[in-house]
C-alpha cells in the first residue's frame, strides 16, 4: 500500500530574507506545471546559478504551503530563522512530494509545487481541509553549508538573535513601567515593585506561611488586560458577570507548582510574595507574560500588560 507523503515541519537554519515571502505570495500558472516520473508537479519559478547539495550538507531551506485559495497555511517568513535539512539519501528520495521536491533544488533556485491535501495528512485535520484541495509547496534553497560550517554559523546567527531579543525586552520593560506607573498614578494606587519590573498590591496581608520556589500552591484568580477586559478567571460568578463563563470549564483555584515553568514568570513571582490566605493584585509587565507573542487565541494580545486579582489558598510541599 503507497505511503501517504508526511508534512514536514522542520525548524532552524538561515537568515529570514523577504525573498520568501515573496515567493509564497506568487501568482501561481496553473497551466506550466511539468511533472516527474512519481507525478510531482512542479514549476521552476526562479533557476539559481549555485551547486547542488552533497551528502550529508544541510540545506537552508525557506517553505511556504499555501490553499488554491490563497489561504498561508505555514510560512517560515515568519520566523525567526528558516528551515534547516540535512541532505542523505534518505531525505533525497522519489516520494512524489517535500523530499522529492527538496532533491531537484539547487543553491538560489525556487520552486512551486502542486499537491493536493489528502497527500499532507497533517492539513486536512489541522486545517479543515478537503482532501482533493489543492495545496502549493513554496521551496526556495537558500544556501548550502557543510555540517561543521553550519554549526559554527548557527551558533552565531543564534546568539545573534538572543542579543537583539535581549535588547528589544530591556526597551519593553522600559515602556511597560513607565505605563503600569502612569495607570497607578491615574487610579491613586500605592503599590511596591520588585527589580523585574512587577507591582503589587496586597488587599488582605494573610496570616500563613510565605511560599518558595517547589512548593505546590492553590490560587484564585482573575485576570484583566490593562484596560479592563476581563479574560479569564477562575471564579465561576466573576465569569457569569464579565460575559466569559463556560459552561464546560471546572472553577476552582488553579493549582501549579511553583518556579519550574508552569505558569508565566509574573505569576511566580508574585505569589512568592504573599502569605498564605492572603489577597493581592499584580501588575506584570509584558516581559514577564506572554511578551511579543501574545497568546494563540488571541485573548491576549503581544506586548500586554496584565492586571491578576490573585487569592492564595492553599501552599503544599
Amino acid at each position: 500500500m503507497k505511503n501517504k507523503k508526511r508534512f514536514y515541519l522542520l525548524s532552524l537554519g538561515g537568515l529570514l530574507i523577504v525573498v520568501a515571502l515573496a515567493l509564497c505570495l506568487k501568482t501561481y500558472r496553473h497551466g506550466f506545471f511539468k511533472k516527474t516520473a512519481t507525478g510531482l508537479q512542479y514549476q521552476i519559478v526562479k533557476q539559481g546559478a549555485g551547486p547542488g547539495p552533497q551528502e550529508g550538507d544541510i540545506l537552508l531551506l525557506n517553505v511556504c504551503y499555501k490553499t488554491g485559495k490563497g489561504v498561508v497555511l505555514l510560512n517560515t517568513a515568519d520566523q525567526e530563522l528558516p528551515m534547516a535539512l540535512p541532505y542523505s539519501e534518505e531525505t533525497s528520495k522519489k516520494d512524489g512530494g517535500f523530499f522529492e521536491a527538496v532533491s531537484m533544488l539547487k543553491k538560489g533556485d525556487s520552486l512551486l509545487c502542486k499537491l493536493s491535501a489528502e497527500e499532507l495528512d497533517y492539513m486536512t485535520v489541522q486545517y479543515g481541509l478537503k482532501k482533493n484541495e489543492e495545496i502549493f509547496l513554496h521551496l526556495q534553497l537558500q544556501d548550502i553549508m557543510p555540517e561543521e560550517a553550519h554549526k559554527k554559523w548557527e551558533t552565531e546567527q543564534i546568539a545573534m538573535l538572543q542579543k537583539k531579543q535581549q535588547e528589544k525586552a530591556e526597551k519593553q520593560i522600559k515602556e511597560d513601567g513607565k505605563a503600569i506607573a502612569s495607570y497607578l498614578k491615574e487610579n491613586n494606587v500605592k503599590a511596591q515593585a520588585t527589580s523585574s519590573g512587577l507591582y503589587y498590591v496586597i488587599d488582605t496581608p494573610g496570616h500563613g506561611v510565605q511560599p518558595k520556589q517547589g512548593n505546590k500552591v492553590k490560587v484564585n484568580y482573575t485576570g484583566q488586560l490593562l484596560g479592563g477586559k476581563v479574560f479569564d478567571t477562575s471564579l465561576e460568578k466573576v465569569a457569569e458577570q464579565h460575559g466569559i463563563h463556560n459552561p464546560q470549564r471546572a472553577y476552582e483555584p488553579i493549582e501549579f507548582q511553583l518556579g519550574v515553568g508552569q505558569v508565566i514568570q509574573g505569576w511566580d513571582e508574585g505569589i512568592m510574595c504573599l502569605h498564605q490566605g492572603a489577597k493581592a493584585r499584580l501588575f506584570i509587565p509584558s516581559t514577564l507574560a506572554y511578551g511579543s507573542q501574545g497568546t494563540g487565541n488571541g485573548l491576549i494580545p503581544a506586548n500586554a500588560i496584565l492586571i491578576f486579582d490573585v487569592e492564595l489558598v492553599d501552599i503544599q510541599g
